[in-house]
């Protein structure tokens, strides 16, 4: 019998990481986490641009992901797999940012997002790249229902997690009808509602077709289910009312239901944790921080 492969893409906006806990920071103490309680896991670094798991994890650099794209072949990804120095963890190294100047085809990316669901690992990690590129959103859509996204209280960042949610939507919603005058309509709206609004006065298509776009399109974003982690909150109260601020507005203007599944305290401590090459579940075993990252673990089902 075959393991299942629990797939979490972790998502932050350009500005979330300030401070030394940006998505790459928690997806490698989450995945440390989740390794510890005997849970085989791989960290896929799809950051395209900007890798830096194995720096994270005090790693030399490996074979990059710029060899599985550029090289020719149709190797293995799982013959790409390098264990890292915790059991039960390993990654798939990332690019050394070839891929950023010279995007892979589609072709490629597609590959690249079908090997990743045959890696054997009972649960993998997708470190995604920041912004709202085409091929970041199609490997977020794989995880519609368990993909994360890291934001900070600062609005800035609140207000990006809110425009990725939405490229995630639209992109999903353009992928499903593939149509110039759906597309369109995408393009001239900002938010969903004003998006059905469009559709239901579009001329351009009969009443049976507007009711049955209307339709599938709310079934489209309720099978979008984001978490939500609040990254360097002060206090539970703030992480709470940053989650509160961003679930509303994606809520109201995008009519998805986001789950909070925690936050991650600011510390002091963590950039030493990271320069130290070392995941701070391991160097500060007994702080808040630490503890944080259990809670997430948790709540994400991993025990």
């Amino acid at each position: 019998m075959g393991y299942l492969i629990k797939l979490l893409a972790v998502y932050r906006d350009i500005d979330g990481g300030k401070g030394g806990v940006g998505k790459s920071c928690l997806a490698v103490n989450m995945s440390v986490e989740i390794a510890r309680r005997g849970w085989r896991a791989v960290i896929v670094d799809a950051d395209l641009g900007c890798s830096n798991i194995e720096t994270l994890l005090g790693m030399p650099p490996g074979a990059p992901l710029d060899d599985y794209f550029f090289d020719g072949d149709e190797g293995s990804l799982n013959s790409m797999i390098t264990a890292s120095p915790y059991d039960n963890l390993s990654i798939v190294p990332g690019a050394f940012g070839l891929l950023e100047a010279t995007a892979p085809g589609d072709a490629h990316l597609k590959r690249f997002r079908s090997a990743i669901r045959t890696l054997d690992a009972d649960v993998v990690v997708v470190d995604l790249d920041a912004g709202t590129r085409r091929d970041t959103l199609d490997l977020f859509l794989m995880t519609s229902k368990s993909g994360i996204i890291v934001t900070t209280p600062e609005k800035t960042s609140m207000d990006n997690a809110f425009k990725f949610v939405r490229a995630v939507l639209f992109r999903k919603i353009e992928l499903f009808y593939k149509s110039p005058e759906v597309g369109q309509l995408l393009r001239h709206n900002e938010t969903l509602p004003d998006f059905l609004a469009s559709v239901e006065g579009c001329s351009a298509f009969e009443r049976p077709v507007r009711d049955r776009i209307v339709n599938e399109v709310h079934a489209l974003a309720d099978s979008i289910s984001p978490r939500i982690v609040v990254n360097r909150a002060r206090n539970g109260y703030e992480a709470m009312v940053a989650s509160n601020i961003v679930s509303k507005y994606i809520r109201n203007y995008l009519l998805i239901e986001p789950d909070l599944v925690g936050y991650v305290l600011f510390d002091k401590r963590i950039p030493e944790a990271v320069n130290s090459g070392k995941p701070f579940v391991v160097k500060l075993p007994k702080h808040k921080v630490t503890r944080n990252i259990s809670t997430i673990s948790n709540r994400l089902g991993y025990f």
